[in-house]
């Protein structure tokens, strides 16, 4: 009995590490940006409790995905007409090696609740391989079944 006992230790203070993780994760300030609390912003975006209303809003969520590694959520707003095959392993494989330190919107055009398609333009920081990058893009959204979707970069 004693043998079994030590690994159930183990998993429960493991557990108890993931909620403390959890916990301190959902009061802190969100990654993409916004000034708000991860719990206030793009929380309930990543647990489908609501969807983004705007461009920019998905914009942010997802770089907060990226942030923290949701692939699942990463592939679920790609829009299919523009999703690659393989992306959620590439994914899996590419996000362990980047470390996101910042968003900034520079520009939006339309992409508001009422709009059917967008453009976001954005710089986000991050380190990869030891260095210090920035990527910049322009991407265009677009809705599906009225959900906010993202297209590609050709904006």
């Amino acid at each position: 009995m004693e043998e079994n006992e030590a690994p159930r230790e183990e998993e429960s203070q493991e557990e108890n590490n993931q909620e403390r993780v959890l916990r301190i994760r959902l009061r802190t300030e969100c990654p993409c940006g916004s000034g708000k609390a991860y719990v206030d912003c793009c929380r309930d975006y990543h647990t489908g409790k609501r969807a983004p209303e705007t461009a920019e809003q998905l914009m942010r969520s997802r770089y907060t995905a990226y942030f923290f590694r949701l692939a699942d959520y990463l592939v679920g707003t790609q829009h299919p007409d523009t999703r690659p095959r393989g992306i959620r392993e590439e994914l899996e494989q590419t996000m362990p090696d980047m470390m996101w330190r910042s968003l900034k919107i520079l520009s939006t055009s339309k992409g508001q609740k009422a709009d059917n398609k967008g453009k976001v333009e954005f710089v986000a920081t991050l380190h990869h391989e030891g260095k210090l990058l920035q990527h910049h893009e322009k991407s265009r959204f677009k809705k599906l079944k009225g959900k906010w979707k993202y297209l590609d970069a050709k904006g």
